[in-house]
């Protein structure tokens, strides 16, 4: 069966002519997720501008596509392949096995389709002939699904739009076709696996069955191969990008991908005023220039003569002695046009949930300040926001993938119970120093805990792992390394504090015993690595008066070069 989900150009028959406005803006979407949308920007030009503008455009501006650089930022829910576990059983061959097999990589462009069309589909199968399972990421304009009363955003019928290489008798041979693949569980005790040619009419009840020639045989009823736990099942999961109580929310964020539209046709503007008048325009009083051809046709045509450096323009006179030549300054001015639009941009922006605060400042003028580059931070918000829907359409999918292997290969998997923990996104180092920096400001003043420093490096750990992280150095330390012997720098505090100079008196700076534990404890600190060299220094400086070069001295290689010694 050769397949090309990806062909655009031929709109696939689908039951239900109501449904066909969400497919239409569905497929919108897709186009411009993979950048297939310079048609529709031809469209949104030709009615933006004049007939005989767009004739002048040249080429169409794709390279800013606002909504697929937005999209692909929030996509990232598998960047980093998510942990397996099960609370009753190992499954680590499992977890491996299913990342093997592409579930994750898949899942990406799953994520995207989910994130920028507000639904995606994944389907699970298993090949016997290569032994092993089968992911397919499926667009939701591809799909026409019905779903009970009693589970309204769950569908119990999923009929999938599919191209097939196929004889089916009319003379014509072999040829690419529109076929349905209809899963139906509609009736739990009677489920339905076929496939259907579709007629004219695009009605289920009206479509050819092809199922054996296409599949080899009949897979419905007893036959039907999807089982979890004794239950029949859809090899498909529904993956909603904000669940809402419906199949399908496919207009949310619309302001983005109308915008992506105009913007488009703004810029390719842009790129036509750069070309044709950023520079002076000339005129004439009293001449004709001579030459010139008849370009376009229609409504758009117009006489056009080409000059370049190398040109001679030809005059003639048509009021003798009274022919004038001059010109007025540049007609626009790119630099502020491209701040328009930029700004306009941002508006957009704002319109749509996302505010200048979410995006990375790159400098320049105010009024393009900001990159459409999404801060860390703000990516972070959004997965942890959509986490819940995705885990739960993702333990669908192991489920049925345990199953399949239970089934095809005699295992044991279990086939629920399994929990995801999705990588969040690691913070940029100015961002790690700038979050392990606050945590250890409040770690000094009472206000946090080591952990809080571990967790301001790792902000996809939970605050358990971070604690059992924690007493593992611990352990680590009491076993390779003695933690109470310090340098010799440090053994006698009171004769680093000897005056250097004249400078500082002896008794301004000499410690007390208790002064001397505590001190000594800082430096301590400093060599287990809970406190920064600087932060350990500047409490010394501060805490007993201390000259900042004392202070130095005092903490000597600890926080550089020195390590705790081992154990003799």
């Amino acid at each position: 069966m050769s397949q090309d989900q990806t062909a655009l150009s031929d709109v696939p028959p689908l039951p239900s002519q109501e449904d066909e406005t969400r497919r239409t803006h569905s497929r919108l979407r897709r186009r411009l997720l993979e950048g297939q949308w310079k048609q529709d920007l031809e469209n949104k030009c030709r009615s933006f501008f004049p007939p005989q503008t767009v004739e002048r455009f040249g080429n169409l501006d794709v390279s800013r596509n606002l909504f697929g650089t937005i999209v692909k930022q929030l996509a990232i829910q598998y960047d980093n392949p998510p942990r397996v576990t099960h609370a009753d059983s190992d499954v680590d061959e499992f977890a491996a096995r299913v990342r093997h097999d592409g579930l994750w990589s898949i899942g990406a462009r799953n994520a995207r389709n989910t994130i920028g069309m507000r639904e995606g589909l994944m389907r699970t199968d298993y090949s016997t002939e290569r032994g092993e399972l089968l992911y397919r990421a499926v667009p939701s304009d591809l799909v026409y699904a019905e779903a009970a009363a009693d589970n309204p955003d769950e569908p119990n019928l999923v009929v999938e739009a599919r191209l097939a290489s196929l004889d089916v008798g009319d003379g014509k041979g072999e040829q690419d076709r529109w076929t349905w693949d209809v899963l139906d569980l509609r009736d739990p005790q009677d489920p339905k696996y076929r496939v259907l040619l579709p007629s004219g009419r695009a009605q289920i009840e009206d479509a050819r069955d092809i199922t054996e020639q296409v599949l080899g045989g009949r897979f419905s009823g007893g036959d039907y191969p999807y089982i979890v736990n004794s239950a029949p099942t859809l090899p498909y999961a529904l993956f909603h990008a904000q669940r809402t109580g419906e199949l399908f929310n496919p207009y949310d964020n619309s302001e983005q991908v109308e915008a992506t539209l105009l913007i488009g046709a703004l810029w390719t503007f842009w790129g036509y005023l750069c070309r044709d008048a950023a520079y002076s325009q000339r005129w004439a009083i009293g001449v004709q220039l001579g030459g010139g051809a008849i370009r376009g046709s229609g409504k758009a045509a117009r006489k056009e003569v080409h000059l370049d450096p190398t040109s001679i323009a030809m005059f003639t006179e048509e009021v003798p002695g009274g022919g004038r030549l001059g010109q007025f300054g540049a007609s626009v001015d790119p630099e502020r046009y491209q701040l328009a639009v930029d700004s306009f941009e941002q508006r957009v922006l704002a319109h749509s949930g996302l505010s200048p605060d979410d995006f990375q400042k790159s400098g320049g003028a105010a009024e393009s300040g900001y990159a459409i580059a999404l801060k860390r931070e703000t990516v972070r918000r959004i997965q942890k926001a959509s986490e819940a829907q995705f885990e739960r359409a993702d333990k669908e999918v192991l489920a049925l993938s345990a199953a399949l292997l239970n089934a095809n290969e005699g295992g044991s998997l279990p086939e629920s119970g399994y929990s995801i923990r999705y990588m969040a996104v690691p913070p940029t180092p100015s961002e790690r120093q700038a979050r392990v920096a606050e945590a250890t400001s409040l770690l000094e003043v009472g206000l946090a805990s080591p952990v809080d420093i571990v967790l301001a490096q790792h902000p996809g750990m939970e605050r358990a792992e971070a604690f059992a992280h924690l007493d593992t150095v611990r352990e680590e330390r009491v076993e390779f390394a003695s933690m109470d012997k310090l340098p010799d720098a440090v053994d006698d505090l009171g004769g680093m504090l000897a005056p250097t100079g004249g400078e500082v008196k002896a008794a301004d700076t000499a410690l007390n015993g208790a002064q001397v534990t505590a001190a000594t404890g800082i430096v301590e600190r400093v060599a287990m690595g809970a406190l920064p060299r600087d932060s350990g220094i500047s409490m010394l400086s501060e805490f007993f008066n201390i000259p900042k070069p004392q202070a130095e001295r005092i903490m000597g290689s600890v926080g550089r070069s020195f390590r705790p010694t081992l154990q003799e």
